[in-house]
């Protein structure tokens, strides 16, 4: 496979809906190597402006969140005309999967449910909480804190993952009016309204999370998303 950069690819992870997420390794000296992941903007994608916008403000949010329960951000870089992330390589599955493994042996554990959402929240409550050099709020949210972006590792460490549609004062990215982001079942009253968000809009979807690996279910889910809404 090709080059990205400083990295060699290995194999292609995933494709969404923005970008391709690939197994890569960084190279250096004396065959110093390191198992990344490289996550690159599709190229239908890569000239219009307002994808371009949402990727970099990503990276930059996501590489100010140094913390054990929130994925890390390595670097930044273009090649071929084409930005792309590098980030920690992270062996498990998500909460999704294991939320379905669960369900089909019978249901997660009270302790082990609590323990998951409690880390979820300590990587949440510092994305929170983060503030600039100055000490001025960044107001960062995540927006989608949904099972897919919920992820377990095996050796049990809780990871939050794809700030990518996160947003804080600094940023450059806007959501536009009547536009609502993330998975219906997990959203706020008024994330559904695309009203003015605040941190409470996780919190919401948090609950959710919880209230699903509880009971196998989920509170607000019907047979259409209008109905859902």
């Amino acid at each position: 496979m090709p080059r990205v950069g400083r990295y060699q690819l290995v194999s292609k992870l995933a494709m969404g809906g923005m970008a391709e997420v690939f197994l890569a390794k960084a190279e250096g000296v004396a065959g110093f190597q390191k198992t990344v992941v490289v996550k690159r903007i599709l190229p239908n994608l890569a000239e219009i402006p307002e994808f371009i916008t949402m990727f970099l403000n990503e990276a930059r949010v996501a590489s100010q969140l140094n913390h054990p329960n929130v994925v890390q951000i390595f670097d930044l870089g273009e090649d071929q005309d084409r930005y792309f992330i590098a980030m920690e390589f992270l062996e498990g599955r998500t909460l999704g999967h294991t939320f379905r493994a669960a369900n089909a042996a019978g249901g997660l554990p009270v302790a082990m449910a609590a323990r998951i959402m409690a880390e979820c929240a300590a990587g949440l409550d510092f994305a929170h909480n983060l503030v600039d050099s100055g000490g001025a709020p960044l107001n960062i949210i995540h927006r989608d804190v949904t099972p897919d972006n919920i992820f377990v590792t095996y050796q049990g460490q809780v990871k939050m993952l794809d700030f990518g549609i996160a947003k804080a004062t600094e940023s450059a990215s806007h959501t536009r009016p009547g536009t609502v982001r993330g998975k219906l079942a997990y959203m706020s009253p008024e994330q559904v309204l695309a009203k003015t968000l605040d941190r409470r809009t996780d919190i919401w979807a948090l609950g959710v999370n919880l209230f699903g690996l509880l009971t196998g279910e989920l509170p607000f889910r019907a047979e259409s998303e209008q109905e859902t809404m």
